[in-house]
């Protein structure tokens, strides 16, 4: 009895073999993560601020200091909207944690140097860097963010 079973339907394990290989190669590749948390690298910089007497004259600069305490954001990916922040510490320095690989823009708020401020908006000028990170437990160095400020 068992042996006509097996002869009526000879092909019924293969045909679930095939639709579990299918179901897994759909899976896995529906798995690709874009850029966010969840990861093994990490992005870091650094602040830097520099005094000018005048916002507008970059020949009024008077000295370069270290952007301590200074707002980092980063958005993942194309999103519009910044995905998390940062303060950078005593040194200037920042680090995001924990992302897989994609492209991040990070950036900053600064003094307008372009225009006449508005005094209840005058930091409203970004400065901004657009990096990638193409693998798995990497750390990408993010380019220096220049500020600009008169104090």
């Amino acid at each position: 009895m068992i042996n006509f079973q097996i002869n009526k339907f000879p092909n019924l394990p293969m045909r679930y073999a095939s639709l579990f290989l299918l179901t897994t190669v759909i899976l896995i590749a529906s798995c690709k993560k874009d850029a966010g948390e969840g990861g093994n690298s990490s992005l870091k910089g650094k602040i830097t601020k520099e005094l000018r007497v005048v916002l507008s004259n970059p020949a009024s600069a008077h000295g370069t200091v270290l952007g301590s305490e200074q707002n980092v954001y980063i958005q993942y990916g194309d999103n519009v909207s910044p995905d998390d922040k940062q303060d950078a510490n005593y040194n200037g320095e920042y680090e995001f944690l924990n992302l897989r690989p994609g492209k991040y823009t990070i950036y900053t708020f600064s003094k307008d140097t372009n225009s006449v401020a508005v005094p209840w908006d005058e930091d409203h000028m970004v400065i901004m860097e657009e990096v990638e990170i193409t693998d798995k437990k990497q750390t990408v160095e993010v380019p220096t963010l220049t500020v600009y400020d008169t104090e």
